[in-house]
């Protein structure tokens, strides 16, 4: 392969192959914030956004300020359909007596000492009011709510509106899937019983993959579809000279740090004992928390993705647990990179596996991978070329479904 690429969508997404449909008004509420799009999530819910506008819908796009963002980026690109609202972390609240006890027994209950059990404990009701108005302002024809614990968003708008859930991840009992692989956990969980109240909030829940659409089926019904991730495509060119230079890009979450660590000592060593000159360049926010390693470059958060991947000849996802769709699989795919991950790295997206992509089974069949296509100029070429029909392909049924449900 050892190639350079070319631009094959601009903008990024199909806009030129746009699905004609009534234009409706949807407000997507989202405790993520779209800009700056340094982490999988945010950038999930910024093409959820492009694709919807491209669709020909009007959208609007309410921000409750829980992370760090950018809001000029984010008013510079959604314009007066742009809104911010403060949040009130949740364990900063005022809380009753009652409630304080019933919240200390429940979580001694169910096991969750440092994690919301229920599914609106993260939920801010000073928001409410807001919603209220804004639905009488811009009259919503659709209303998205992006993750579960945000669900009760939905209750404040009339029953004329599809009311939407993105899940993003499954999130009852997540704190023991994170246990059970040696991870402490940091983030949200929640109870089966807690999620399935959320999710029959919605109209429709949107699931990232087959597998997660089957499971969420269980719980709440056939009102659940799979919404994939579309990406920039870019094609495939070959160049004169073989580089033999790897790719991972990453943010800075536990997953990604367990997994990128057991890469370093597993796998890296075996790579460069047959190949000595193989680098590994890493990108993204990562950067910050992993130690300096022979053989690895770290380039931090690159604002010009396409760079960094003009550079590399694979891009690993060594991925090893975790939920949703694994947006830096899909991602390189889009690149026409040739990629290297693991069976979960590849979860809803498997109709790929060792045509578009290389599914690694173990740690030395990840090393050994990398070391034959690095050796096989037919077979990276090969990949390569697969990898662009996958993505291109994969973008096309994600629109086409989208458009439909909304029609």
């Amino acid at each position: 392969m050892f190639q350079s690429f070319i631009l094959d969508m601009a903008p990024v997404f199909l806009s030129q192959n746009r699905i004609t449909s009534t234009s409706k008004k949807v407000l997507v509420i989202s405790p993520v914030p779209s800009h700056p799009q340094n982490a999988g999530n945010r950038t999930r819910i910024y093409n959820l956004l492009m694709n919807l506008k491209n669709l020909g819908h009007e959208v609007h796009f309410l921000y409750i300020q829980q992370e760090i963002a950018d809001e000029d980026l984010m008013c510079q690109t959604w314009g007066e359909n742009f809104y911010s609202l403060p949040y009130t972390d949740c364990w900063q609240r005022k809380r009753s007596l009652f409630a304080r006890i019933i919240r200390k027994l429940r979580c001694f209950l169910t096991n969750y000492p440092k994690f919301p059990g229920a599914v609106d404990d993260w939920y801010d009701n000073s928001i409410n009011q807001f919603l209220v108005e804004l639905q009488t302002k811009i009259k919503p024809d659709i209303v998205i709510v992006e993750y579960v614990f945000f669900s009760k968003a939905l209750k404040y708008f009339s029953d004329d509106v599809l009311k939407i859930i993105d899940t993003h991840d499954i999130f009852n009992d997540r704190v023991n899937l994170y246990k059970n692989n040696g991870q402490q956990y940091y983030w949200y969980s929640t109870t089966l019983q807690e999620e399935i109240k959320g999710l029959c909030r919605a109209d429709l829940v949107i699931a990232v993959q087959k597998e997660e659409e089957e499971y969420f089926k269980k719980l709440v019904g056939n009102k659940v579809i799979t919404i994939g991730h579309t990406v920039p495509l870019r094609r495939p060119k070959q160049i004169a000279q073989p580089r033999r230079k790897i790719l991972y890009v990453a943010s800075r979450n536990e997953i990604n740090i367990h997994s990128f660590g057991y890469f370093i000592k597993e796998v890296l060593p075996k790579v460069r004992a047959k190949l000595p000159d193989v680098q590994l360049a890493i990108a993204g926010n990562i950067c910050e928390v992993i130690e300096d390693t022979d053989g690895c470059v770290k380039l931090g958060y690159i604002d010009n993705i396409n760079e960094v991947y003009d550079t590399a000849d694979i891009v690993i996802n060594p991925i090893l647990f975790g939920t949703g769709l694994k947006i830096k699989t899909i991602e390189a795919l889009g690149q026409s990179k040739v990629l290297i991950t693991t069976p979960e790295g590849a979860k809803g997206l498997e109709q790929g596996a060792n045509q578009a992509f290389i599914v690694a089974k173990n740690l030395d069949e990840f090393a050994q991978s990398i070391i034959q296509v690095m050796m096989n100029p037919i077979l990276s070429r090969n990949l390569s070329e697969n990898a662009y029909v996958f993505a291109k392909d994969y973008n096309q049924k994600v629109i086409e479904l989208l458009g439909n449900r909304l029609n």
